[in-house]
């Protein structure tokens, strides 16, 4: 079964991890309801990127919220806040992109100094 830990080791070990995390997205949002939790129960490895664990621990958190999930305790755990004082934007934004990521990025996100578009977790 796909899930966030699943996603960390198999990064370190050199799979893209935007397409992991493309993969547990697809696999989440179609098992059932009683699945949904224990897909993102089990914390992720510390990982090569430093935004990496934080990105995973938002993405953890907002699933969890959206489908009425206590969010698991691993999300709020020092390590997944990005430490330092540089955020990290999607896209290498810079300009006009990057205020609109302040703007628009989900709540978990920002709480983590991550800025991403507001569908960072939708997929077609």
């Amino acid at each position: 079964m796909e899930n966030i830990y699943n996603i960390s080791v198999r990064s370190n070990l050199g799979e893209d991890f935007y397409l992991l995390l493309g993969d547990f997205l697809d696999a989440y949002y179609r098992t059932s309801s009683d699945n949904r939790k224990d897909m993102l129960m089990k914390p992720p490895v510390d990982m090569e990127y430093p935004e990496y664990v934080p990105f995973l621990a938002a993405t953890a958190h907002k699933l969890a919220l959206e489908y009425d999930i206590s969010p698991p305790e691993w999300v709020f755990s020092p390590r997944c806040f990005l430490s330092g004082n540089e955020p990290f934007f999607a896209c290498h934004a810079k300009g006009n992109l990057r205020l609109l990521f302040m703007y628009k990025s989900p709540p978990e996100f920002k709480h983590r100094n991550l800025f991403v578009d507001e569908n960072v977790l939708t997929r077609v």
